[in-house]
Parts: C-alpha cells; sequence; structure tokens
C-alpha cells in the first residue's frame, strides 16, 4: 500500500496530445537536437514540452559526492517525451507521516540531473522574447522531483517554464567541510542548471535576461541562497520565495563535519583527508541507511564548502544582495504541516516530546546560541506562544503559530525588509489565507485546525502534481484538482500575478485584477492577503517579531544586536553593529 503511495503519481503522468498534432518541433541546445510532445494547458492551450533535457554529465562512480560537470554532447535527437527519474529521496509525504521505508523502496535514480522546459506553441527560436520561470523544487533538501510539478497551470499563460532536478540528501549535501568532500553538491547542481538556461533558452523562445527564478519551502531557502552567492550573479533578474528562507534553521547546518565523521563510521567508510568519497555508496551500510541518512543532511555554510554561498550569509545578507525585484510570501498557517500530524497520525512525538522536553524542546526550535543556552532559549519560546510546556490538543492553535513565527514567519519578514533596504528594489510580500477544496492539511484526519493553511498550499494552486500534493489516504469524494469557484478564482490570481512578475517586474502592472499589489517598505511591512477578494493587509506580526527579535539567536547578533534584551539570556558572543530591523 504504502509504495502504491509513494510511486503513484496523483493525477497520472499522461500526455495529452492536441489533434492534428503529435509532435513539438525539435529545438537545438548546445549539447545536442531534443524532441518534444504538445500538451494542452488547464485553460485548453496547446504548448510544447522536452521533458528529461540532461544540463549535467551523471553524478555516479568518479563524480559522486563532486561539482556538477555540465552535460555530454550527444548526436542525432534526443527524446523529450518521458519524465526523468526523480533523485534517490525520502517521499515528503512519508517523512511527514512517520512512514518507515528500506532502501529498496526508495524512489529515485543517481542519474537524475535533468531538467524538463515547456513553451508556448508561438514562442520561437529567432524571437527569444518570452519570460522565464524556472522553478526549484522543495522538499526539505531530502525530497522531491521534477514528477511532482506539472506545468498544466502555468502553462495557461505566455511564459516559458523550467522544472530543475538536483541532488538530495547526503549525495547532495554530504560534507567533510576541507577538499575531501566540501559539500552542497545540490546548490552548485542548481547554479548549474541556470548556466544552461542562459545558454540553451533562446532556442525554446525565452529572453535571458528576463529569468525568475522561484521556489517553496527548501526550493525558496534555494532561491534565497542564490539571491546571496556572487556564483549566480547575472543568472536570473527577478526571485519568488515562497514559504522559506536561507535564515530558517533547517535551511542549513554547521554540523557537517561531525555528521560526515559519524556517516562515514556507521557505514564504514574512511572520510579523512586523502580517503575516496566517490566510494562511500560502495561501503557495505550505506545503501542500507539512505533513509536515515537523506533526511538529516543539510546545506553547508562553511568558507570550505566551496564558492557556492558567501563565508557568512548573515553578514552578507546585510549588505549586499543580487539585485532584482523580489516577491516574497508564506501560508497562513505554516506550521500546520508539522502540528497536524502531531496531533494525529503522529501523537506518540507528541508525548515524546513532552517527556524528553529537555533535549526535545530545543530541538524543536533549533535555534540557539550553544548547548548551555538552548533549554532556557526554548523555555523562554514556549512560555510566549504555550504558557509552558502545555502540548494538549486546546493548544494546538498556538503550536501552530509557535512553529510558524519560529520556522517560518520572522525569516519571511527579515528577508524582506533586508532585500529592500539593501538593494533598493521593490519586495512584494504576501500571504496565502485562503484554504481551499485540496490541502496539505488532508495527509491527517484529525479534526482540529480543518480552517487552517498549511505549509504547502500554495503550490496547488500553481502546479498539477504528484505525491507531495496527495494525501496518504485520499478520500474517494475527493477531486483530483481544484474545482470550487472560490478556488479557482485564487488560482487564476495567483498565476496571473506570479507571471506578471516574471514578464514586467511588477504582479500588477496595471488595474486589470481590480487592485493593485503596493511593494513593501521596510518600515511597514503591509502585504497582499491573497483570497478569492485580495487586499492589502498592514504588519499584524510586529509585537511577535519583537519579542522574537530580543532573544540571542545567533542570526538576532548579526542582524539586530540592539533589540536584543540584555537581561535575557548570559551570551559572551561578539555583537556587530548593524540597523535595527
Amino acid at each position: 500500500m504504502k509504495l502504491l503511495f509513494l510511486h503513484a503519481i496523483a493525477f497520472g503522468f499522461q500526455l495529452i496530445v492536441c489533434a492534428g498534432e503529435l509532435e513539438a518541433p525539435v529545438i537545438s541546445t548546445e549539447e545536442g537536437n531534443v524532441a518534444g510532445v504538445v500538451e494542452e494547458a488547464s485553460n485548453g492551450k496547446p504548448f510544447h514540452s522536452y521533458y528529461g533535457i540532461p544540463y549535467a554529465t551523471p553524478p555516479v562512480g568518479e563524480l559522486r559526492f563532486k561539482d556538477p560537470v555540465p552535460a555530454n554532447k550527444w548526436k542525432g535527437v534526443r527524446d523529450g517525451s518521458s519524465m526523468p527519474s526523480p533523485c534517490p529521496e525520502v517521499p515528503y509525504g512519508a517523512a511527514v507521516m512517520g512512514i518507515k521505508l528500506t532502501a529498496k523502496e526508495l524512489p529515485g535514480k543517481e542519474d537524475c540531473l535533468y531538467l524538463n522546459v515547456f513553451k508556448p506553441k508561438a514562442a520561437q527560436p529567432s524571437e527569444g522574447d518570452f519570460p522565464v520561470m524556472v522553478y526549484i523544487h522543495g522538499g526539505g533538501y531530502f525530497a522531491g522531483g521534477a514528477e511532482e510539478y506539472l506545468p498544466h497551470v502555468l502553462m495557461s499563460k505566455d511564459i516559458i517554464l523550467v522544472v530543475i532536478q538536483y541532488r538530495l540528501g547526503f549525495l547532495g549535501f554530504l560534507s567533510t567541510e576541507d577538499s575531501v568532500m566540501p559539500g552542497n553538491y545540490g546548490l552548485k547542481d542548481q547554479t548549474l542548471a541556470l548556466q544552461w538556461v542562459q545558454k540553451n533558452i533562446q532556442n525554446f523562445g525565452g529572453d535571458p535576461k528576463r529569468v525568475t527564478i522561484f521556489g517553496e519551502s527548501a526550493g525558496s531557502a534555494s532561491v534565497h541562497y542564490h539571491m546571496l552567492s556572487p556564483k549566480t550573479k547575472g543568472l536570473f533578474s527577478g526571485a519568488i520565495m515562497q514559504s522559506g528562507s536561507a535564515f530558517a534553521s533547517w535551511a542549513s547546518s554547521k554540523e557537517h563535519k561531525k555528521t560526515a565523521k559519524k556517516v562515514g563510521s556507521l557505514v564504514g567508510c574512511n572520510l579523512e583527508e586523502g580517503s575516496q568519497p566517490s566510494q562511500v555508496m560502495h561501503c557495505d551500510r550505506a545503501r542500507s541507511m539512505a533513509p536515515e541518512l537523506s533526511s538529516v543532511i543539510l546545506p553547508s555554510c562553511s568558507p570550505e564548502s566551496n564558492e557556492t554561498l558567501p563565508d557568512d550569509q548573515l553578514e552578507y545578507a546585510v549588505r549586499r544582495y543580487n539585485r532584482g525585484q523580489t516577491m516574497i510570501g508564506v501560508t497562513a498557517n505554516e506550521g500546520a504541516a508539522l502540528t497536524q500530524p502531531l496531533y494525529g497520525v503522529r501523537r506518540n512525538l507528541m508525548s515524546e516530546l513532552e517527556k524528553g522536553y529537555p533535549v526535545l524542546g530545543p530541538l524543536s526550535i533549533e535555534n540557539s546560541l550553544n548547548d548551555n543556552d538552548s533549554l532556557r532559549l526554548a523555555n523562554h519560546i514556549y512560555n510566549y506562544y504555550l504558557g509552558g510546556v502545555n502540548l494538549d490538543i486546546e493548544h494546538a492553535e498556538d503550536m501552530t503559530k509557535m512553529i510558524s513565527d519560529v520556522h517560518f514567519n520572522l525569516g519571511f519578514d527579515l528577508v524582506s525588509q533586508l532585500h529592500s533596504r539593501a538593494t533598493g528594489e521593490s519586495t512584494f510580500r504576501y500571504e496565502l489565507g485562503h484554504r481551499g477544496q485540496m490541502s496539505f492539511g488532508d495527509f491527517t484526519t484529525v479534526d482540529v485546525g480543518r480552517h487552517w493553511v498549511p505549509h504547502v498550499d500554495d503550490l496547488y494552486y500553481l502546479f498539477r502534481g504528484g505525491p507531495m500534493l496527495t494525501p496518504v489516504e485520499q478520500p474517494p469524494e475527493r477531486p483530483t484538482d481544484l474545482e470550487a469557484p472560490e478556488d479557482l478564482a485564487v488560482r487564476n490570481f495567483m498565476v496571473t500575478l506570479w507571471t506578471n512578475f516574471a514578464a514586467h517586474g511588477h504582479p500588477t502592472p496595471d488595474k486589470s485584477l481590480g487592485f493593485v499589489w503596493e511593494a513593501t517598505n521596510p518600515d511597514n511591512l503591509r502585504h497582499l492577503a491573497l483570497t478569492p477578494n485580495p487586499s492589502m493587509k498592514g504588519d499584524a506580526r510586529k509585537e511577535v517579531r519583537r519579542f522574537l527579535l530580543s532573544l540571542p539567536t545567533e542570526t538576532n547578533l548579526i542582524l539586530n544586536p540592539n533589540l536584543i534584551t540584555e537581561n535575557t539570556f548570559r551570551t559572551g558572543s561578539k555583537r556587530r553593529n548593524q540597523d535595527e530591523l
């Protein structure tokens, strides 16, 4: 049953062939020619699809745990009609729901560095004037693939859409923080894919000077990393961040060397200087432990992780960004994706959190200065939101708000302020406040939070998709796509706003939608409330933000030292003077 869930694609990957036209024209890339297929968008408009185009040499053998190498040239015409295999992953739904998998049950192949390109039928290589949107999928850096993000909704508009894949889990991010395994291969894969777009997208009718990168969750954090990275300067002109940032504690790790040595010990491999990291997958236990390893390896921000990121991304964030307009937003109840399972099918974890709070409480916050301060920091936050360690279902709303603020909303606010202040470019903020008939909350059967708009829900309005967007046990009456008039209204608004931004650098270049989305001001964090009747709303998180910024976390010590309350904790860390946020 679980294999059926994990490998089935919710709406089926079925190519809808237009009558009278069976194939899309052959397109020439720097590596070779590729043939595509014709499909229909959600509004019936035909578009051309080119699946599984390699942008890198397969990262196997001696290229495992190495920086990506551009794809080799091929002869003849490559078949672009088949969806590529995802990279080895632990499916997100399985992780959230606590479904245990063996290595053999994990989907994906190591030969996975491919991208899909979708273009309007009218897009001509000779013109190259269509705006380009490059999607970087989320999934906690351990899950996801192109098969979960089908193009039929976005291709109702005149854009070129590119959906990329990148290495995940320990194959994508294992690092010894030295020359053996510098790490961040997944982010480097993304960079190479963006370079491929610059070299080839004009042949699909796209404008390389109008490339917008967008992503959700870990994909959004990746977008933020590229906004910070000198290596991606000039590869895109705009960015859309959905529910994630590099400031989130779940988006990076500073324990890579320790983790790598532990992994090496567990699987029977030497990962010291002079060893051959490409042999890790041949070690006795590496493949059998893949599920456990994949979900604990995150991007590294150490200098040894090599060129992808600046040495200190927080310092860099204050002073300089890759210039460009930005859209950034969250759902109204981001934390519900975690709390709903905790009050439902994974109630055992809630009792474990309560019993093991001195250790697990700080881990649930994941944002402390050091081990000595971590428990006091957790106590301070739990007291503020829950009045203590009160984890019963009556406090589910408060628990969800805590997780939302700590792991998503604070980063959302900080990026908004820093970007608009540092670059002078427009920053457009949103919050999705509409719970549709399809929701990530459908993963659970618990009654609490049926009105919540959890993490991931924004994707239903932009894509048709696969397992990440489908509950484990789908009720027979549940639709396979949005049908309710209010849901379709929100979808129309979001698709129009997203593609307007890619085309014009502004989500509402005119008043055709009946409203104008105003750019935010660093001193007044207004946002667009995305509902069936969108409207601008004021900043409702000032008090919460004031509390969270008063804590001596590492991020606050760099960005907001003047806001930290001196008597909250003892700390000897060096402080830097920056503008208050």
